[in-house]
């Protein structure tokens, strides 16, 4: 028989019948949800099959990202940001898409706040809003309401809220490299030996 032969032939019973095994860095990606801890985000990005430099700029960007008041197009800001970089700078976009979950339902409320107020120092506004404020102008149930939404915010909210988000973001994601960087060339030693 000859080798083109044997290539051709369907593969016995017990191999067509057996589960498929997945490298177990494939299988906690699959794992992972939204609502992960952040010690199982942090895993997923240390195993992840990419250079240190890609995987920390890819945290940083989404990071930057995820700290704007942009949530509901924050993915597609990333994938678009990639496609723009592409033939300067290259990251890892899933370390980015997972990064932007840091401003998600739960936090969205105290970091828009949090850099609303940052933002007042920058330029003086009529009326500061409180947490419960910005908890009502954030609340919409579907999309037509979420337009309606965002369209109140930055008319409420718009030039602190931009600015501090601004200043935010970019502090955050100068921490965010460095520290990325260094944990992943870590987690890549001790790997190593």
């Amino acid at each position: 028989m000859s080798p083109l032969q044997s290539t051709l032939e369907p593969p016995p019973e017990r191999v067509r019948n057996a589960p498929l095994k997945l490298p177990q860095e494939i299988q906690q990606t699959r794992q992972l949800k939204w609502y992960s801890s952040p010690r199982q985000l942090l895993r997923t990005f240390l195993m992840q099959a990419d250079t240190a430099h890609s995987i920390a700029l890819g945290t940083t960007v989404g990071m930057f990202i995820g700290m704007t008041p942009t949530v509901g197009v924050q993915m597609i800001l990333v994938m678009l940001f990639a496609y723009v970089v592409s033939p300067f700078l290259r990251f890892n976009r899933a370390a980015a898409l997972v990064t932007v979950y840091i401003s998600n339902p739960l936090t969205v409320v105290p970091l828009y706040w949090f850099c609303y107020k940052v933002g007042t120092l920058l330029v003086s506004v009529g009326g500061l809003l409180t947490p419960e404020d910005f908890s009502r102008i954030l609340q919409y149930n579907n999309f037509q309401e979420w337009s309606e939404t965002v369209v109140a915010l930055f008319v409420h909210v718009g030039k602190p809220l931009i600015l501090g988000s601004l200043l935010v973001a970019s502090v955050c994601a100068l921490v965010t490299y460095p520290t990325m960087h260094w944990l992943l060339r870590r987690f890549q030693k001790q790997q190593a030996t």
